[in-house]
């Protein structure tokens, strides 16, 4: 697995004040490599990569799973409280529509196709975390597309809202399928949405 992570100076401070530049700003991008992952690991530092400095994150990703099990969760600073998460998922397929509530120890934010399915098949999805220094709980939304092609795994697009209850800044994302690693060339690439600083 290769991380980089952009420390730099952030060229949207100027003489020490936030100017109103690029609203999102790449922070990390991961890319599983022939070895296996399990676990996707981001975590806030300095520089750009400082996420105190953030309304919200928004992580970008497209993965693979190496085993029949391809639900995606998450967690916030490595909290796996027991109903420390919950939510409620919509999905469908084009023929059935469903909905329900969850209370886990993680958030599910997506489902990416298992090994059974046609090789190179991908799940894409895009999780925003809101609010994610407002000491109040973080929301989570995330929509997600696959295209499964395996027996019993229909293709299916979704939108998934959680709720993490913890008031903590957020300063450490984890991203995993329960029992399962990560495919090569699975990715991931996470923003910091700056909040607007305009004057009149």
């Amino acid at each position: 697995m290769t991380q980089t992570i952009n420390t730099a100076t952030p060229d949207y401070i100027v003489d020490s004040t936030l100017t109103d530049g690029e609203a999102w700003v790449p922070l990390i991008t991961t890319v599983v490599s022939g070895t296996s992952t399990s676990n996707v690991q981001m975590q806030s530092s300095t520089g750009a990569n400082d996420w105190s400095q953030y309304m919200d994150l928004v992580l970008i990703g497209s993965g693979r799973s190496l085993g029949t099990g391809g639900v995606v969760s998450m967690t916030l600073n490595n909290d796996t409280t027991a109903g420390g998460y919950v939510g409620q998922i919509l999905q469908g397929n084009g023929t059935d529509d469903t909905a329900y509530f969850q209370s886990l120890t993680s958030a599910d934010i997506a489902v990416v196709p298992p090994s059974t399915a046609t090789a190179n098949f991908f799940g894409s999805f895009v999780c925003t975390m809101f609010d994610i220094n407002a000491g109040k709980y973080t929301s989570l939304q995330s929509v997600r597309a696959n295209n499964m092609n395996a027996a019993g795994s229909p293709n299916i697009i979704a939108i998934t809202t959680f709720c993490y209850k913890n008031q903590a800044a957020v300063t450490e994302i984890d991203v995993f399928i329960s029992g399962h690693n990560w495919a090569a060339d699975s990715r991931f690439d996470l923003f910091g949405v700056l909040p607007r600083m305009v004057t009149a």
